[in-house]
């Protein structure tokens, strides 16, 4: 007597109970819990969408001496391995204060009158240590007007 095919097509759990049974499968504990993950710099958060580094509290405080000390945000972000983001939520929660961004009112007067001079945005950006979009709201700001861009007249200075 043949039985029909329908019954000779496992589900997947019968064929696994089937294949436990069959292997003589021992009770298991817990399932292994993955150790903590750790980088050159120290502990890491687990399974974040980006690996995230946990500052200690010592490499917080220097963290926070070096941006008092006025070290430009790129560079401390690089030195400690975290986002530029992250910093000011660092020196703030530190009890710092934040560094005003962009130039002071002198910066700004000084670059006006280096734009009148003749030099470009891009030159003077180099010369403040700024960005030159800084620099022309500066020059916007202190009552300047933007020269067309294109080749520079033949009287500017030069430097």
């Amino acid at each position: 007597m043949d039985l029909p095919k329908r019954f000779s097509n496992k589900r997947p759990a019968l064929k696994s109970l089937i294949f436990r049974v069959l292997k003589g499968a021992e009770r298991r504990g817990p399932r292994n819990r993955t150790p903590k993950r750790q980088d050159s710099r120290g502990a890491v958060v687990k399974n974040p969408v980006k690996s995230q580094t946990r500052l200690t509290p010592e490499r917080r405080a220097e963290l926070v001496a070096d941006y008092e000390a006025g070290m430009p945000v790129r560079s401390i972000a690089a030195k400690y391995g975290v986002h530029r983001g992250t910093i000011p939520k660092v020196v703030l929660g530190s009890g710092g204060t934040l560094r005003s961004a962009g130039l002071s009112d002198a910066g700004r007067v000084r670059a006006a009158a280096l734009y009148a001079s003749g030099l470009t945005l891009k030159e003077i950006a180099e010369r403040l240590g700024v960005d030159d979009k800084t620099v022309r709201s500066a020059v916007i700001q202190k009552g300047g007007r933007l020269r067309p861009q294109g080749r520079r007249p033949a009287h500017a200075n030069t430097r």
